[in-house]
């Protein structure tokens, strides 16, 4: 057990919240943190999934607590009951059930960690379990030393060699009777999948580890780009239409990391060759995208909030520069006499921008300049009482073009947000 501590000593926390069944593994896992005084408390989910044999579980738990003065938080929750209401699979309500609670103890605090007593056989059954779901490299690379949060030191330790260190220590446990039940999938593969395999090669847990290693640093290398294009795409709100041609497996770590399903890729694709304003309705996005619209060359992300905004600093000058951008104006300082704002819904309102002789409406404009009509819904305009100064980014109104030879003059810095 000497790699668990040297796993352990690699993430040091303030505090270890230990996820504990009455299992061995877990019992183990409670003993190892004890016998090297880390500092931890545990959770335990209650399922009432089994009668007494329930009670007794989280009975075992918490007096285990109580005699070596650690912290224990259990939660109670009639799985069964919510499963005959709604529906769903039981393992994966469960996990999710389990990690909420889990995570309620971690906040946004950085110095704490949920450990989860996962062994190497639960790593092995996990190959086949995303095998035989098509899960990708992600789900062949197992589950990760460290990740989310979650801190899984049990990893590189066999089922038998927990259940030695338990009997050498005389660690007592109590085993879930459900685990001898090939109905659930994870079961079947442990009780009848590996040992038919094993019996035609009998070095076959070795080799998925091996195999399953190379997947995990493949894995890895995937998904460091992954996180970089979708940083990238977060950062400018836009997905260019040439990026969709990575690699499957990229692209779907790189939605991944922007809370948007797999199931959506297809869809977004086929957004390449649309016409410009289609758009794919993303469901229940956790980061608020509601939706990818389709205008030229690029996929614009579309959250709840406007789509772009600006902020604006005015400064006092005495020249004015050889060359103009249109994220800078500036203004003849006696045209500004009240407070300058930015409004947005001017659509319909007219200028004649700097460089033209007719007066065009600020949608026209927006237009001229390539913005997306989503888009144009929320740009704002910079007006003076009621009049319109110009549109950030984009074009000063003509009126407003300052005399060259004036003393000072305003200029208006704007900064998109």
């Amino acid at each position: 057990m000497n790699k668990v501590h040297e796993i352990i000593s690699k993430y040091p926390a303030s505090q270890y919240i230990l996820a504990c069944s009455a299992g061995v593994d877990s019992m183990v896992l409670f003993h190892f943190f004890l016998a090297h005084q880390l500092p931890f408390s545990v959770a335990h989910v209650n399922y009432k999934l089994r009668g007494e044999d329930s009670e007794a579980d989280a009975r075992m738990i918490r007096e285990l607590c109580v005699l070596h003065h650690i912290p224990c938080y259990e939660r109670t929750h009639d799985l069964g009951e919510q499963l005959t209401l709604e529906g769903g699979n039981l393992q994966q309500e469960a996990r999710t059930i389990r990690y909420q609670f889990f995570k309620e103890f971690v906040g946004d605090a950085p110095d704490i960690l949920i450990v989860t007593a996962h062994h190497q056989d639960d790593q092995i059954e996990t190959f086949f379990l995303h095998l035989f779901r098509s899960s990708g490299l992600a789900g062949l690379a197992g589950m990760h030393e460290l990740r989310g949060g979650i801190l899984r030191p049990f990893l590189n330790i066999s089922k038998s060699e927990i259940i030695d260190y338990a009997q050498v220590h005389g660690i007592s446990w109590r085993e879930d009777k459900s685990n001898a039940d090939s109905k659930y999938q994870r079961n079947a593969i442990r009780l009848d999948v590996i040992p038919a395999l094993e019996k035609l090669n009998p070095s076959i847990k070795e080799q998925v580890l091996m195999l399953q290693n190379t997947c995990y640093h493949s894995y890895i290398e995937v998904y460091e780009k992954a996180k970089a294009l979708a940083i990238q795409w977060k950062n400018q709100g836009v997905i260019p239409i040439m990026e969709l041609a990575e690699d499957q497996t990229l692209l779907v770590e790189a939605f991944k990391l922007l809370e948007i399903e797999p199931r959506f890729i297809s869809s977004i694709r086929q957004l390449a060759d649309a016409e410009n304003n289609k758009r794919v309705y993303l469901a229940h996005n956790p980061l608020g995208y509601q939706e990818l619209i389709k205008f030229k060359d690029k996929l614009y992300l579309i959250d709840d909030t406007p789509c772009i905004d600006f902020s604006f600093t005015v400064a006092r000058v005495d020249s004015l520069p050889a060359q103009f951008t249109p994220l800078t104006f500036y203004l003849d300082p006696h045209q500004v006499t009240s407070e300058l704002k930015l409004f947005r819904g001017k659509l319909r309102e007219t200028f004649v921008p700097v460089g033209m002789h007719s007066a065009k409406t600020v949608n026209a404009i927006l237009k001229d300049h390539g913005i997306p009509a989503f888009q144009r819904v929320h740009w704002p305009v910079l007006c003076i009482d009621d009049q319109l100064i110009g549109i950030p980014g984009v074009s000063l109104n003509r009126a407003f073009t300052p005399n060259p030879s004036l003393p000072s003059y305003l200029k208006v810095t704007f900064e998109a947000c």
